[in-house]
């Protein structure tokens, strides 16, 4: 359980700072990198950070469903 719950947070934290830490690389067509590197298009990097938190989401499902029970 703690391995998922551990997996998950990590994943979360990933999805937040690649949200926050975008950057427009060029406004047309719009792109976006990420601490200077990368030229990715909106859609691609929009991906990669649902991506993070589906991942998040089912660890944290997981930790859930295999947690003590009662």
């Amino acid at each position: 359980m703690l391995r998922y719950f551990i997996a998950g947070n990590v994943w979360m934290l990933l999805g937040i700072v690649l949200l926050v830490g975008r950057e427009a690389w060029r406004t047309g067509p719009a792109r976006y990198g990420f601490a200077g590197v990368g030229s990715l298009t909106s859609t691609t990097y929009n991906l990669i950070v649902t991506f993070c938190v589906i991942a998040a989401a089912i660890f944290f499902l997981l930790a859930w469903k295999t947690g003590p029970k009662p």
